[in-house]
């Protein structure tokens, strides 16, 4: 948790309204071409070790699997471990800060993952999965909550799914993984 909230709050404040659509778009597109652009323009504004968070919060983010998945334990051990209450037929849990984060199932199949906010519904996984690893709508909700994205990987992590997201100490380093993907991209566009 500490980790996490960590990074959020340093992110926070660069977030402006400037940079927002270029955090969004580093954090959550699939395409490593893209996530390039918007860090080389975010370099210019933005201290390199806030984006390096940055990278290594978009590698989380990766790391998270798309719905629907299957889960190493069943509805009963899922509800005893995260603390989750059935409710008709979905589980859920609220965050301190207002939100709460629903799963819904067929046996250990997640059917998805989905957060909610008053009156406002947000599935996890955007439909279909193309050009985002999430919701692009759940990006902003995410930076601003200092629980949301904890409780999302506490959840997983109690299905028994497998998160072991890459972490990098500088950019060089994230720059380096993914510089042949990069290239390649970039090649398909001229």
């Amino acid at each position: 948790m500490q980790t996490t909230t960590r990074t959020l709050e340093a992110l926070r404040p660069h977030v402006t309204p400037d940079t927002k659509y270029l955090f969004q778009v580093l954090l959550n597109a699939t395409s490593v071409v893209e996530a390039n652009i918007a860090l080389d323009l975010l370099v210019k504004s933005v201290p390199e070790k806030i984006l390096v968070r940055a990278v290594n919060l978009r590698e989380v983010i990766k790391s998270l699997p798309p719905s629907p998945f299957t889960m190493a334990v069943d509805e009963r051990t899922l509800m005893r471990v995260t603390g989750m209450v059935k409710d008709l037929a979905v589980f859920k849990k609220p965050t301190p800060d207002g939100y709460e984060v629903v799963v819904t199932t067929a046996g250990n199949l997640v059917l998805d993952l989905i957060v909610k906010r008053r009156d406002d519904k947000f599935f996890w996984t955007p439909v279909p999965v193309t050009s985002d690893f999430i919701n692009p709508e759940l990006v902003g909700h995410l930076i601003e909550s200092d629980y949301l994205l904890q409780e999302i990987i506490d959840v997983i992590q109690a299905m028994g799914v497998v998160f072991n997201p890459t972490l990098y100490l500088s950019l060089d380093d994230w720059h380096l993984e993914y510089a042949k993907e990069t290239m390649e991209g970039l090649g398909d566009l001229f």
